[in-house]
């Protein structure tokens, strides 16, 4: 029919107009109807283009994985190469520095900061510290008896290496090796946009503190930013490593921006806010690092305490090795000890409100699923604490020697000792500035618990005596070590010449036996006769009495402080009301037998 119309279309026409407009409709092919798509094919199509791209993030995903198991597993090869052919692994110092420990000395040193915690003293004497008298005296006496160094060139042992630490942090931002917590689900992923805003607003409430006739046009559009809504965040594994390259980028603009000197402190907040909200993704634990480095370093430690609540208390990330260095540092450098001590105890997982971030597990999901009873079980590696069992965090050699510094930082001596002599025990080879540091803040402290400590420490084990020992003074001589215990000894009353009494022994908890190879033992180790290497020390008995008077004045002191906070203790509800009010007749009357004695010392001074 259709050919039969097709070639009526072909005829000859006759002229008529009517006709030749029919035929010419003849040949023509009706156009189709478009059909609507009904809402079955438009939910199809979606669903469909929505799994295809699921799956294709996923497949780009399992293969950046794949690749990184091979490239681990070719590193793995190659040690276990290297330690079948008996050559060492050329690493950088760097590299070596920020290695975990092994199982072995972590496990011991994280029983000692919890054994550090659980005796630590009240915060009144931690604030508070007993101290000796500030006298000419007594301090020309600690500098040409002891040898004791000047309290700035103290200060400048302790300063931590910012350079050495934002160089580990710019390293682990570019190791591939290890992977850590990020968002995996949308609701995740709006939790860390909500977050950062709350990071962004704290600066930016803490920026209105300076100086208000500052231009600062960056800190208003962060300001505008922020009012228009959430940021734009998308998905790490979408495309890790272009993810890791704009960490990079964007890390090294905020630690420039930190310590540029031609801005003012509103501009840097502004730009820094401003970065932190149009970038693609949410801040990362290395941008975390980078920030609170860069602002203690520079001085600004509100900014840094501000990324430090947030790491705590907001976010859900998994910190770095140079992550609780970070940390514990700006504890140092704002002087909160009761911070510092807490962040000890996430790191030993004794914490139950925020612990390190690390990993945690319920209770109940051990009961549930019995494959992961033998990881709860692991107690070196995690401790259960309320109904939760928390990961410890692996330990560093910096993270060590930054917790040793943070405890003599603190006036916490006797813990320092514990600590250092956990170190001896495992042995944690650490460097000969930090083993100084710590003999010249306990004898210029006159520290009687923490000589004795030491004294009882070396006395009864044999191995930490050796690793101490083993350490060198440099340009100055072998027996440096040697003549810093000496001087320990004497502080505690061990270092006369004469015989020392039973009694002072047992005071120090030391046996007759072992203090005679102690002092064997540092002869030894000074290749002189015994005494002879102390005779300048020995001329005149009188310069080490007053000192050790000095230091158990101190002790006497510390006594007193915590008595009076055990006596405030007792005022607590927890104790009965007839209790209570004996208690407060009798800090009443002492208060004011005190007052008393302290009006006539004054009027005798008058």
């Amino acid at each position: 029919m259709q050919t039969i119309l097709s070639r009526a279309g072909q005829a000859p026409r006759g002229g008529c107009k009517a006709c030749s407009s029919a035929i010419n409709t003849l040949g023509k092919r009706p156009a189709p109807v478009r059909r609507k798509p009904t809402f079955a094919e438009l939910f199809t199509a979606c669903y469909s283009s929505m799994f295809a791209t699921a799956a294709l993030v996923d497949a780009i995903r399992k293969d950046d994985r794949r690749r990184e198991l091979d490239r681990q597993l070719d590193e793995v090869r190659k040690e276990i190469a290297d330690l079948q052919d008996g050559r060492q692994s050329h690493s950088s110092d760097l590299d070596s520095r920020y290695r975990w420990l092994a199982l072995g000395q972590m496990d011991e040193l994280w029983r000692s900061l919890k054994k550090i915690y659980a005796s630590r003293p009240y915060m009144k004497e931690i604030h508070q510290p007993a101290t000796i008298s500030k006298c000419d005296l007594i301090e020309a006496l600690k500098h040409e008896y002891y040898g004791c160094s000047s309290g700035r060139l103290r200060s400048a042992k302790r300063q931590l290496d910012y350079e050495m630490l934002e160089s580990a942090i710019m390293r682990e931002e570019g190791d591939t090796g290890r992977f850590y917590r990020e968002s995996r689900n949308q609701v995740q992923l709006l939790r860390e946009s909500m977050n950062t805003e709350a990071l962004v607003r704290k600066l930016l409430e803490r920026s209105r503190f300076y100086a208000k006739g500052e231009s600062a046009p960056s800190l208003e559009k962060a300001q505008t930013l922020l009012k228009e809504g959430s940021p734009a965040f998308t998905f790490r594994s979408i495309d890790a490593v272009r993810a890791q390259e704009n960490t990079i980028l964007l890390n090294k603009r905020l630690r420039a921006l930190v310590a540029a000197s031609h801005l003012n402190m509103k501009e840097k907040i502004g730009r820094i806010c401003y970065n932190l909200l149009i970038s693609s993704h949410p801040p990362d634990v290395h941008t975390y690092n980078t920030l609170i480095v860069a602002f203690n370093k520079s001085g600004y430690h509100s900014f840094a305490e501000a990324l430090v609540a947030s790491f705590f208390h907001d976010r859900l990330l998994q910190p770095t090795p140079s992550t609780f260095i970070a940390i514990l540092n700006h504890y140092q450098c704002t002087n909160n000890h009761g911070k510092f001590l807490r962040a000890l105890a996430c790191i030993t997982g004794i914490d139950s409100r925020t612990g390190a971030k690390v990993r945690r597990r319920h209770v109940s999901d051990i009961n549930r699923n019995p494959t992961l009873v033998p990881w709860a079980l692991d107690s070196k590696r995690r401790t259960l604490n309320g109904e939760w069992i928390w990961d410890h965090v692996p330990l560093t050699l910096p993270l060590v020697e930054e917790i040793l510094n943070g405890l003599l930082h603190f006036k916490l001596f006797d813990q320092a000792t514990t600590f250092l002599l956990s170190c001896m025990q495992c042995g944690v080879r650490l460097s000969l500035d930090s083993v100084k540091y710590f003999f010249d803040e306990c004898i210029n402290a006159l520290d009687w618990k923490a000589a004795a400590g030491m004294a009882y420490g070396l006395a009864r084990s044999e191995t930490a005596l050796q690793r101490l020992l083993s350490y060198r003074g440099g340009d100055e001589n072998s027996s440096y070590i040697v003549d810093r215990v000496r001087v320990l000894l004497d502080i505690c009353g061990l270092g006369g010449p004469n015989q020392v009494p039973k009694s002072l022994l047992a005071s120090v908890r030391v046996t007759g036996p072992a203090y005679a190879k102690l002092l064997s033992a540092l002869a030894e180790e000074e290749g002189l006769p015994e005494g002879a290497s102390r005779s300048s020390r020995l001329t005149d008995r009188s310069k080490s009495r007053v000192l050790q008077l000095e230091g158990l004045l101190k002790e006497c002191e510390f006594v007193r402080k915590t008595t009076l906070s055990i006596e405030s203790k007792l005022l607590y509800p927890d104790f009965s009301p007839a209790f209570r009010v004996s208690m407060a007749f009798y800090i009443g009357e002492t208060a004011m037998q005190r007052s008393e004695q302290l009006s006539r010392e004054s009027t005798q001074l008058i």
